[in-house]
């Protein structure tokens, strides 16, 4: 019994990350405000005149997440996960990975877990072409990478239950694509 224990362990450990996203539609997510989420060319594409958010319906505590996203200088955009609070997506509620290579702040630029006072570990420089987010959220630790590079470790994070939040703030386009997570 214990040998089948262990062997399910394994295998839903090894298994392939799942898509998060159909490619072709917004089925499973949610738009939050007043920016317009659409699907282009299997890419979420977030623009408009409003902020807002794109969410999982799904919820999530233990889970390796993988994306793509290109941006552009004029956009502050992010990934939020742990999320708990549909009617208040902020990084007070949920863990927010920045996308923003202009923030004014150098602490909380691309890389950086915001509010959790967890500024780069490297300098990456995303605008104008598809880069890549790896974040991994096991019990009280998260790590962040971009473009393969660990930007941020945070070892006392709040192991909790929740959605996950694509951003697009301000002005300009944010795109996604090839989202891939996989649970714990």
């Amino acid at each position: 019994m214990l040998w089948l224990v262990v062997t399910a362990f394994l295998l839903a450990a090894c298994s392939p990350p799942e898509p998060l996203f159909d490619d072709v539609s917004l089925h499973g997510w949610e738009p939050i405000g007043a920016a317009s989420w659409t699907v282009e060319n299997a890419e979420i594409v977030g623009a408009g005149l409003g902020d807002g958010f794109l969410t999982t319906l799904a919820q999530y505590a233990n889970f390796e997440l993988s994306l793509e996203f290109q941006v552009d200088a004029a956009t502050n955009s992010g990934v939020f996960i742990r999320c708990r609070e549909r009617a208040r997506i902020h990084p007070e509620t949920c863990y927010e990975l920045n996308i923003w290579d202009e923030h004014p702040n150098p602490q909380a630029r691309t890389g950086a877990i915001v509010l959790h006072v967890m500024p780069p570990l490297r300098h990456v420089t995303t605008l104008g072409r598809w880069n890549t987010l790896l974040v991994l959220a096991r019990d009280r630790r998260l790590e962040l990478r971009v473009n393969g590079e660990l930007t941020a470790v945070l070892d006392d994070a709040e192991t909790a239950v929740g959605f996950i939040a694509l951003q697009r703030w301000q002005s300009g386009t944010v795109r996604f694509r090839n989202l891939r997570l996989r649970e714990f």
